[in-house]
């Protein structure tokens, strides 16, 4: 039960702390496209036409004139911003990763409800398993010796960043 426990929360936090570098959730895409200009006329005329040439395979779910000459469409997992004036068209899309979604959804409790006591009983293993774990390895092994002092960097690990961060370092 662990294992798999740990490898959700292990490989998300790996996702998670390195959000900034790329999106562990979703899966983005972006494509040019062109159809024929139709002008900057009234929007409520132009955007059937413009539906009608980009041809849109998902319903749309909204439109937004986002400039005089901008035409954004809106569809399920993305958009089409539209130059009315050259009809040049940008397809921005997205979509949900296989797997790292579900781990992150999980990670981060998003379900809430039945996650969260699978969360609080996996967090107490963790717990049982760090205080017993203590006493497992006797010797120059154990806390006498070389598990002694890796138990103590884990303590000043999280200490010496906390001071660190509250000292506003």
């Amino acid at each position: 039960m662990t294992v798999g426990l740990t490898l959700v929360y292990g490989i998300s936090g790996l996702a998670l702390n390195h959000a900034h570098h790329w999106d562990a959730n979703y899966r983005r895409t972006r494509a040019e496209l062109r159809i024929e200009p139709v002008g900057t006329g009234p929007t409520p005329e132009i955007t059937p036409v413009v539906l009608a040439r980009l041809a849109v395979p998902e319903p749309v779910k909204n439109t937004w004139r986002a400039a005089p000459g901008t035409l954004q469409v809106f569809v399920e997992g993305g958009q089409y911003d539209v130059d009315l004036v050259t009809g040049r068209v940008i397809r921005s899309g997205f979509a949900k990763r296989p797997l790292l979604w579900d781990l992150n959804f999980m990670h981060l409790n998003s379900g809430k409800a039945p996650w969260t006591g699978i969360a609080d009983v996996y967090a107490g293993i963790l717990i049982l398993l760090a205080v017993t774990g203590i006493f497992l390895v006797k010797g120059s092994k154990g806390l006498a010796g070389r598990g002694g002092v890796l138990m103590a960097l884990g303590f000043l690990l999280p200490l010496i960043y906390a001071l660190v961060i509250r000292s506003g370092g």
